[in-house]
């Protein structure tokens, strides 16, 4: 970063002392006027591309670690933006109306910028992303926008015990960050390629990847014939041994002939499915001993 500055404002004062000296020779009579223009729109030139460049390259080169190859489509634009406003400068020491220069340059920016609005809109967000880190590489995280068609599961409701709500979005590990978009691997393996710009401007992001750990539930349906003080007794007994658990309770009844049995427990993000497969085992067995106990 020290190099990139240091070469730039090497650049600028460069062609500041160039052309100072130039204006004062001419007003000195050692050289016509004519020449002052021709050494201006050669310094404008010549130290344009130069900064422009330095720039590109600076760009790339930081971009690079984190984008690969996507970062030279960065360099790229700003390049396209830097000569263009090196064309609208020179035009102008030239003697063509700044009004001419600006709209000329403002037409051939209008026409790029129609041409490749998607594109250029999706790098910006890109380098925004990249920059603000909202979430990185291996992050487990969940895109919830409305742009996205999302097809709702139609499932019985027992499907969902141990949920309150289901977020429509799509959750996995972002596998790759590119300046076009954001690559996100599902949980079922399917690999779906987000645009930037739809992650930055048009949805929410919950990043689960930033929390350690989180209270869950884990909800179990009884018979109604089977007294749900006897089976509150029995899953406390059975499950003492869990330090996690923070309750057991009584929630609801699901139908007329069942209720639903509620624990809710603490576990860190890596282990909770683990934690909660044990529980269910646990749980399930005194169910199969109830139910036993009921019909002797």
């Amino acid at each position: 970063m020290a190099g990139f500055r240091a070469r730039f404002v090497l650049g600028v004062l460069l062609a500041v002392g160039l052309y100072l000296t130039i204006f004062a020779l001419v007003n000195l009579g050692y050289l016509p006027p004519l020449m002052e223009r021709v050494v201006v729109v050669a310094s404008i030139v010549l130290v344009g591309v130069y900064l422009v460049r330095i720039t590109s390259s600076h760009v790339v080169k930081t971009f690079r670690p984190l984008v690969g190859q996507q970062a030279v489509g960065g360099g790229l634009i700003i390049q396209i933006i830097g000569y263009i406003l090196i064309a609208v400068f020179v035009l102008s020491t030239l003697g063509i109306p700044p009004e001419t220069a600006l709209a000329g340059g403002t037409v051939t920016g209008l026409v790029i910028g129609f041409a490749g609005q998607t594109t250029l809109s999706n790098v910006i967000a890109g380098i925004i992303l990249l920059t603000s880190r909202p979430f990185k590489i291996g992050d487990r995280i969940a895109v919830v926008t409305s742009i996205i068609p999302y097809q709702w599961a139609f499932l019985p409701g027992y499907k969902f015990f141990s949920r309150d709500y289901v977020i429509p979005a799509y959750t996995g590990v972002v596998d790759n960050m590119s300046l076009m978009y954001t690559t996100l691997v599902t949980d079922d393996g399917l690999v779906i390629k987000i645009p930037n710009n739809l992650i930055l401007a048009n949805s929410a992001i919950a990043n689960y990847s930033e929390v350690t750990e989180r209270e869950r539930k884990l909800r179990y349906e009884f018979p109604i014939d089977i007294s749900p003080e006897t089976v509150l007794n029995n899953l406390r007994e059975a499950l003492s041994e869990f330090p996690e658990i923070k309750d057991i309770y009584l929630e609801e009844q699901s139908d007329k002939t069942h209720y639903i049995v509620v624990i809710t427990f603490e576990a860190p993000v890596t282990q909770w499915r683990e934690l909660k497969s044990r529980l269910l085992a646990k749980v399930i067995e005194v169910h199969r001993e109830a139910k036993q106990k009921a019909l002797a």
